[in-house]
């Protein structure tokens, strides 16, 4: 851990190739075991999933497959774009989907709650946080999925690690929803500050 946050992920921390693909089966339900406390359901259409530096080290390592980067410098390019995005201190951090049943849909779903990623909130001990997507896609474009930071006060750590209770929600005009973390979403939140 450090005074920014979490520890950034380090070159010796992500499999490359054979490493990963030994390891890839374990690891996948691994992270959908750490992910299932950390999805809240933000309507029928919207789902918003807390993320911390493991999440982050997965989703680095399916890229590099998918994508079949396994040269060192291509790697540590990506390490580094990844580590841009774990929590910092005080933060949490999550990815804000558009869930739609038939992908045919997702382009009317996304059209529908344009703007969605900039009306999101966390509530802690009565006050919210809005969260800052962190980065936004250009006009015209349809994207899936956005990355969203919450900062939160020394107060409001202090609350969520007392045990206060977290709801999460949008403001948009199409969309306009607050839902109570359960105790386990609570916990598994907590657990990144």
């Amino acid at each position: 851990m450090t005074p920014e946050g979490s520890a950034g992920i380090g070159r010796d921390d992500v499999r490359v190739g054979e490493p990963y693909e030994r390891a890839r089966g374990d690891e996948r339900h691994s992270v959908a075991d750490l992910k299932r406390f950390r999805r809240v359901h933000l309507g029928d259409r919207l789902a918003l999933v807390f993320e911390n530096r493991d999440t982050i080290r997965s989703t680095l390592e399916e890229a590099l497959r998918t994508e079949r980067i396994d040269d060192p410098d291509r790697v540590a390019t990506e390490i580094a774009a990844f580590n841009a995005v774990v929590p910092g201190r005080g933060e949490l951090a999550a990815v804000l989907f558009v869930e739609v049943a038939d992908p045919a849909d997702l382009a009317a779903a996304a059209t529908q709650l344009e703007g969605v990623e900039r009306a999101v909130f966390i509530e802690v001990a009565g006050i919210r946080v809005r969260g800052v997507p962190e980065v936004v896609s250009p006009p015209g474009e349809i994207a899936p999925a956005y990355y969203l930071r919450f900062n939160l006060e020394p107060g409001q750590r202090a609350a969520v690690l007392g045990g206060s209770p977290i709801a999460a929600g949008t403001e948009h005009p199409n969309l306009a929803v607050t839902v109570e973390l359960d105790e386990e979403q609570r916990r598994a939140i907590a657990a990144e500050l």
